[in-house]
C-alpha cells in the first residue's frame, strides 16, 4: 500500500522524484549568489530587487532548485489523502499549482513586466507557457514579475500613492507568503500587521523579519563583489 501511495503521489506531483537528490542541493546564502546572482540581476525589477529574489529563495528553498515541501498525516477515508505532500508547492520559490498559471501570464522584459499576448507580438512574452518552477531562471522570472504585478496592482486598488520601497518589499513578500487577499489587507492598513498574524504554519512578522535579513546579507555579498 505504501509503494502504491507513492507512486499516486509521484502521478499527482511528478517533482517527488527529486526525493533522492533534494536534500543536497540546498545551499548556504554565499553559495546561492554565487550560482545565480547573475539571474537574479536579469529578471530583476524596481521592486523585485536581485537582493529580494535571492532573500525569497534562500528564505523559501535554501536555494534549492527542487526543494519539496513535507509529507503529512489526514484522518480521512480516502486513501490517497492519508500521507501526501502538504502541498503542491516546489521548487527554490515553493511555487503552488495555482501561482504557476497566475504567473506564467507574465514575463520580464528589461526589468519590466510584461504581459502575455499574440504570439506575433515581439514585445510580448515568448514560452513562458513552458516554463518549469524547477528550473532556476524560470522560477526567478516567475517569481519577479508576479510579485511585481501582484504589488502594482494591490497598491493600484488601494489608490496608495507614495509608498515606500520596503513596504512595497514587504507586501511583495506577504504576498509570496500569504496570498493577494492577506496583502490587499496589508496595504488597507497602511502597511501593517496584525497581532500574532499568521499564514498556515508561519508567523508573518518573523517571516518578514527573515526575509529582510536575508536581503541585507545578498546586497552586502553584491556589495563585495563590486569592491
Amino acid at each position: 500500500m505504501l509503494a502504491l501511495n507513492w507512486a499516486y503521489q509521484v502521478i499527482r506531483k511528478p517533482t517527488e522524484m527529486f526525493f533522492p537528490v533534494s536534500g543536497v542541493l540546498s545551499k548556504t546564502p554565499p553559495e546561492t549568489w554565487r550560482q545565480y546572482g547573475p539571474l537574479f540581476r536579469k529578471h530583476s525589477t524596481a521592486v523585485m530587487t536581485p537582493g529580494l529574489l535571492a532573500a525569497l529563495a534562500q528564505t523559501e528553498g535554501a536555494g534549492n532548485p527542487v526543494a519539496r515541501t513535507y509529507w503529512r498525516w489526514r484522518l480521512t477515508r480516502e486513501p490517497f489523502e492519508i500521507y501526501r505532500p502538504a502541498s503542491s508547492a516546489v521548487g527554490m520559490y515553493q511555487i503552488t499549482d495555482g501561482t504557476l498559471q497566475a504567473a506564467k501570464r507574465y514575463c520580464i522584459h528589461n526589468h519590466a513586466v510584461v504581459e502575455d499576448g499574440p504570439w506575433h507580438n515581439m514585445r510580448s512574452c515568448w514560452f513562458n507557457g513552458l516554463y518549469f518552477r524547477v528550473i532556476p531562471s524560470h522560477a526567478i522570472e516567475l517569481t519577479a514579475a508576479f510579485l511585481d504585478r501582484s504589488v502594482a496592482n494591490t497598491i493600484a486598488r488601494r489608490r496608495i500613492a507614495g509608498a515606500a520601497l520596503q513596504q512595497k518589499q514587504d507586501l511583495a513578500a506577504l504576498i509570496h507568503l500569504c496570498g493577494a487577499g492577506a496583502g490587499n489587507a496589508f496595504a488597507g492598513r497602511g502597511f501593517r500587521l496584525t497581532a500574532g498574524q499568521r499564514c498556515g504554519d508561519h508567523d508573518v512578522r518573523g517571516y518578514l523579519a527573515r526575509v529582510n535579513a536575508m536581503k541585507r546579507q545578498f546586497e552586502r555579498l553584491a556589495a563585495g563583489e563590486k569592491g
